[in-house]
């Protein structure tokens, strides 16, 4: 699998087996592109930008989107296969979840009419004159996607990017390129003008770096790692770019004591489970009231036990592996530190005779008896891994829950929905669902407070982060109030 590069796949590049951290199986062939790579995209999103796609109207936009949403269904399933193979997760999550959501998201694009580019203002002071304000695109976008929803993360990059004027060069990451340059088959096959929408697989040295600093990028969108994100944000610095941020995060799962609990026990599960975990805002901090703690748990494990575990390229397949052997050590070494500062494995899934002999796997875990001083408790695991901390009262919940360096979203489980929107309302996240998790509209906004992140994505305000904002001030004619304004440096004869 070559990069797309102005329209064309191009194989220049270091040449790199993929294997499939699900078994070891050969996934793919790719080619990671260099900074050469990336500039010759950057030169083609640049001359598509100014020559062509600026002047594109926003109906035929969304008719290229539509069209795009149209060839990806019909090979969804092909799609499914390549993601679970690249990324280890289960092809039961890729098939029924990942890639009919990316496809709805791309019809979101195609259809909202939500966005427009300009709209009429008055000026108060001046009452002969009218003001437009334009929603002008920015240019060329650089965005950098994390392997754990490769295919999610290049639809939620390109669409309102696109929708809204830009053009883009879209880095997936390294480790989980293939179904990003699957995308760009049916990109060219929907019809996009060359050099709008350039694919360029690479590392964040070669290819990440020259996006950072190349003073043709207008903006970097980037989403991944706390630590990361920060370097990204220096290097964007440096010519003055715009930076939105989807990073790290440490998400609560909050249970009050009138909670339906089998109802929130599955909840849960879902939220830190999903991906064996590896989603930024899984719910991986469990707060539970300490009257039902005990059933809860009771409940969790009885679920837990029922999870199939196997090759998750079986559509059988509960459990996911982990998509990077370094990912995996990080689990592990974070497990054992926060055993040795005092946190108690109350369930930990045995699978190691049901899985692939060459897969990455950490079994689903719960660790209880976590206080807010554990790393357990503070730093993101990306993981399977559910810490548990109990509480008394709804302030001292709320007050855990924004106790975290992070803010990306949370979970709210209670029947009493007065009090869910009070609660709701004061948690420091930039999603909170009550009684569910994880579900993710194309409508909604997503992105974090704090330490998560700057900006949005998704809906109207994801689409109007690519955006800048022009205003035209029209005036048809002298009108009294610019005499009486000239006449400060003038006087009229």
């Amino acid at each position: 699998m070559g990069n797309y590069v102005n329209g064309e796949f191009v194989e220049d590049g270091k040449k790199t087996e993929l294997v499939s951290p699900a078994d070891g199986s050969e996934v793919a062939t790719v080619i990671l592109g260099t900074r050469k790579s990336a500039l010759e995209a950057i030169d083609a999103a640049d001359a598509a930008f100014h020559r062509i796609w600026v002047k594109t109207s926003i109906g035929e936009r969304q008719r290229l989107l539509a069209k795009l949403a149209s060839l990806v269904q019909d090979k969804s399933y092909d799609y499914a296969r390549m993601e679970a193979a690249n990324t280890g997760k289960t092809i039961r999550q890729s098939t029924l979840m990942d890639i009919p959501l990316g496809i709805s998201h791309i019809e979101y694009f195609a259809n909202t009419d939500e966005f427009k580019f300009s709209r009429e203002i008055t000026h108060p002071e001046y009452p002969d004159t009218t003001g437009i304000v334009q929603n002008a695109p920015m240019g060329v976008i650089g965005s950098i996607a994390p392997w754990n929803v490769p295919f999610l993360m290049a639809v939620w990059k390109i669409a309102p990017a696109i929708l809204a004027g830009n053009t883009i060069v879209l880095k997936p990451s390294h480790h989980t390129p293939v179904t990003a340059l699957m995308l760009a088959r049916d990109i060219q096959d929907a019809g996009f003008p060359p050099g709008v929408i350039n694919i360029v697989a690479g590392t964040g040295s070669e290819v990440g770096n020259t996006l950072c600093t190349d003073d043709r990028v207008s903006m970097i969108s980037f989403t991944g790692s706390t630590q990361t994100g920060k370097r990204i944000m220096g290097m964007a610095a440096e010519n003055l770019k715009k930076v939105t941020l989807e990073l790290g995060g440490k998400s609560p799962n909050i249970v009050m004591p009138d909670a339906d609990l089998d109802h929130a026990a599955k909840g849960i599960l879902f939220g830190i489970f999903l991906n064996s975990g590896q989603l930024c805002e899984s719910g991986s901090r469990l707060l539970v009231h300490n009257s039902v703690k005990e059933k809860l748990i009771k409940s969790m494990k009885k679920h837990l036990q029922g999870m199939k575990a196997g090759n998750p390229l079986d559509m059988e397949t509960e459990i996911s592996a982990i998509t990077t052997r370094d990912q995996l050590k990080k689990i592990t070494d974070l497990v054992d530190e926060g055993t040795t500062q005092g946190a108690r494995v109350v369930f930990q899934r045995d699978i190691v005779e049901q899985v692939p002999e060459n897969g990455l796997f950490f079994p689903p875990t719960i660790l209880d008896d976590v206080t807010q001083s554990m790393t357990v408790a503070r730093e993101e695991i990306f993981g399977p891994v559910l810490t548990v901390t109990s509480f008394s009262s709804a302030a001292e919940a709320i007050e855990m829950a924004n106790s975290s360096k992070y803010g990306l979203a949370s979970g709210l489980w209670t029947r009493d929905m007065k009090a869910a929107r009070e609660i709701g309302s004061q948690i420091e996240a930039g999603t909170v669902w009550i009684n569910d998790y994880h579900l993710l509209s194309a409508a909604a906004p997503r992105g974090g407070f704090k330490k998560s992140g700057i900006g949005r994505e998704l809906g109207l305000e994801g689409i109007l982060e690519y955006t800048q904002t022009r205003h035209l001030f029209l005036n048809e004619h002298e009108s009294d109030f610019d005499r009486v304004a000239y006449g400060l440096i003038m006087s009229d004869e």
